[in-house]
């Protein structure tokens, strides 16, 4: 029997989550790594049997299940998601988008549509951290969405707008904003929520049990202090998937099916209803 692919992402937002899977290396598990919207497509094609992905991604179908009480979220500012313009709102008309992003570009288009009532165009492309108002082939944009590691770091210049989207959701919506859950596909020869649930709870509770580890580690590579990383992890970063995390969860869910970024699912509809109960969510069988 193969092992079990897992999908992770090497952002410091995910160190908690993955430090178990990282320090012990369960046998029978093959970690992969590669950016969130990557991971999504992967998992959709059956690349692999489970990934840590862009919620919006699960909306759109991909997986037959989700972790339970595990997921990447804010109720505030992020801090590594930014909306930086060089123009007013008003006057944006291009703009481009990290590709590795998918949930915080549907975030972003909510947001500029129902707090401004302006639609843009979207553009998808690698950020250059030395021109990040510029595509690799020279084409310009009024603005940009950034998201991870460089998201810290990145010093624009002088901009119209520099905006945190984790703040700017809060203010906008009062609910907490869900970026990435751990989805999971069935497989032909076992059933397999059960033993990823156990597996991802344990890796993270290992993630907190050595979160002095983890921070010092991550400041060192990626040159922040300390008190950076740790103010990151444990006060703009949730990882539990609590009754308010799941309450804006279903918001930005029928948010999206309501201005069409996602389908209307009634699978999806069903896992999200049950999210609460604290046992394996998966979804039901097509009509």
């Amino acid at each position: 029997m193969r092992p079990l692919r897992l999908g992770l992402i090497s952002f410091v937002n995910t160190l908690p989550l993955i430090r178990g899977l990282e320090v012990q290396k369960p046998e029978g598990f093959e970690l992969i790594y590669d950016r969130p919207s990557a991971l999504a497509d992967r998992l959709r094609h059956g690349e692999l049997d489970c990934a840590l992905i862009p919620v919006v991604e699960f909306f759109r179908g991909v997986g037959d299940g989700i972790v339970p009480d595990l997921c990447i979220a804010s109720d505030g500012p992020v801090g590594t998601i930014r909306f930086i313009a060089r123009k007013p709102l008003r006057e944006i008309r291009r703009v481009l988008v990290d590709k590795s992003s998918r949930s915080s570009v549907a975030m972003l288009r909510l947001l500029l549509k129902r707090t401004h009532d302006i639609e843009p165009d979207f553009h998808i492309y690698d950020v250059r951290p030395d021109a990040p108002f510029m595509t690799p082939a020279g084409e310009e944009g009024d603005a940009v969405l950034i998201i991870g590691d460089l998201a810290m770091d990145l010093d624009p210049g002088e901009v119209e707008l520099d905006v945190d989207l984790g703040d700017w959701w809060h203010r906008s919506f009062h609910r907490p904003f869900v970026y990435a859950v751990w989805a999971w596909r069935e497989r032909e020869d076992e059933k397999i929520g059960e033993r990823l649930t156990t597996l991802l709870h344990e890796s993270y509770q290992l993630g907190l049990e050595e979160m002095d580890i983890l921070v010092e580690e991550a400041a060192v590579g990626h040159n922040w202090s300390e008190d950076r990383v740790r103010r990151y992890l444990s006060e703009q970063i949730h990882f539990d998937l609590d009754a308010s995390a799941i309450d804006g969860l279903r918001l930005f869910h029928r948010l999206c099916v309501e201005d069409h970024l996602a389908p209307h699912r009634l699978s999806v509809e069903g896992i999200l209803a049950r999210l609460g109960e604290s046992a394996l969510v998966m979804a039901a069988p097509a009509p």
